[in-house]
């Protein structure tokens, strides 16, 4: 195997999805799924199947151990019999596995992720390699929750990187200094990508400079926008105290085709309260929506501060259509509806980086503001939509609304 500066491409890098690599892998087959190597080389990977599975992890010979350390976990899986516990001991900074391919592959069209869990918040890398070892990285932030599946975001890519000859997979996170940090993960799939970028525009915290600063920006693009509110916060008029949109201007933002969707109803991270606590703030705020005449966006979520904890996951997914998240761009296809992700009140350099992957590969990339109080946020929303509209103008990206990602966009294996 050739051995690469493996922590120093980590240090910029976040976790995978990969893209492509549909129809060429080959099968595990019970006579090789123990054994570490065959007569003929290291096993091929397995799928994918029709959940888009490619690696079950059952067989962990064929991945090989870079550093930290990699066991079997039998307690918990997802798609297979067992998952696998990677750790980062205290000297090493990083842990990671490498699969090396017996033959390149076609990673171009699709996004790959994992099942994952981890007691604490950490950043999972995917990492695909050329045979020019040219790299691209795929990251999920993820929180406290059980093992399940992750929607991953392509967050960096070098410039000459050949997608359609992938020679090695690295599944990979960097650990604190002096900790030892672990990771769960099963399920190694493949999701579609969307052939054309899509960009949504998501507004947080139901600040009234969102209706005052943000929807004439949006106006002046003809861009439609959703707009997540605390709903016991909604003002009943201009004299209530507070800064919070009022009734009114709820209803304005709507009526200028604004979706208007949840943020729970007080706009408190979820995780500070126990399961009932937080039931009760999903459902009130979706009740209000729907009593207000806003059931268009009565499905849609967005976790206060993108925080969560297993309770808020499972209550979210049994409540709403979509929730989300953060941390990153260019999305596949929806595979856990309770956690998509978002770029959250990103600077312009940073959207426009993005926005030009986001051209480039297609996909999904959504871009999420809070208030719009400091001249600086005003101005950087600004900036955003003219580098925006000028790759909407060349015909490279497209803005759309939950609805488009929830009709369109959500996997279902096929």
């Amino acid at each position: 195997m050739r051995r690469r500066t493996y922590l120093a491409t980590a240090t910029g890098a976040t976790a995978v999805t990969m893209a492509g690599c549909i129809g060429f892998w080959g099968s595990d087959t019970e006579e090789n799924a123990d054994d570490e190597t065959t007569d003929d080389g290291p096993p091929e990977l397995e799928g994918p199947d029709d959940d888009g599975t490619l690696d079950d992890f059952g067989n962990l010979g064929a991945w090989t151990v870079i550093s930290g350390a990699m066991s079997a976990e039998e307690e918990q899986a997802v798609a297979g019999d067992q998952s696998v516990l990677l750790e980062a001991g205290t000297d090493d900074q990083e842990a990671r596995i490498v699969r090396e391919l017996p033959d390149s592959v076609d990673c171009s069209t699709v996004n790959f992720g994992l099942a994952v869990a981890s007691e604490d918040t950490i950043t999972p890398m995917i990492q695909l390699f050329d045979d020019e070892d040219n790299v691209i990285d795929f990251r999920a932030t993820i929180h406290r929750g059980r093992l399940q599946r992750c929607n991953f975001g392509v967050t960096r890519m070098d410039s000459g990187i050949d997608l359609t000859e992938i020679t090695d997979i690295h599944i990979a996170f960097l650990s604190g200094e002096e900790s030892e940090d672990e990771l769960l993960f099963d399920d190694l799939y493949a999701v579609p990508r969307a052939e054309d970028g899509q960009v949504m525009l998501h507004f947080d915290g139901g600040h009234e400079s969102i209706e005052s600063e943000a929807l004439p920006i949006l106006e002046e693009y003809d861009y439609p926008a959703t707009v997540f509110v605390p709903t016991d916060l909604v003002r009943e008029d201009d004299d209530a105290e507070g800064d919070y949109l009022t009734e009114d201007q709820v209803e304005e933002l709507d009526d200028a085709g604004c979706t208007i969707a949840s943020y729970a109803a007080n706009g408190q991270i979820l995780d500070n309260y126990d399961a009932d606590d937080q039931a009760d703030q999903l459902t009130e705020a979706q009740e209000w929506l729907e009593d207000e005449g806003y059931d268009d966006g009565a499905g849609y979520f967005s976790y206060p501060a993108g925080q969560y904890d297993e309770d808020s996951l499972e209550l979210v997914a049994d409540t709403y259509d979509i929730g989300f998240a953060g941390h990153d761009p260019v999305q596949g296809h929806v595979v856990n509806a309770a956690r998509y992700p978002r770029l959250l009140d990103p600077e312009v350099e940073d959207v426009e980086a993005h926005l030009e992957r986001t051209a480039k590969l297609g996909g999904i990339t959504t871009l999420c503001y809070y208030s719009l109080e400091e001249e600086e946020s005003i101005e950087r929303l600004e900036e955003t939509m003219e580098l925006l509209d000028d790759h909407v103008d060349d015909g490279n990206l497209e803005v759309v609304m939950p609805e488009d990602l929830e009709t369109e966009y959500v996997f279902d294996g096929e």
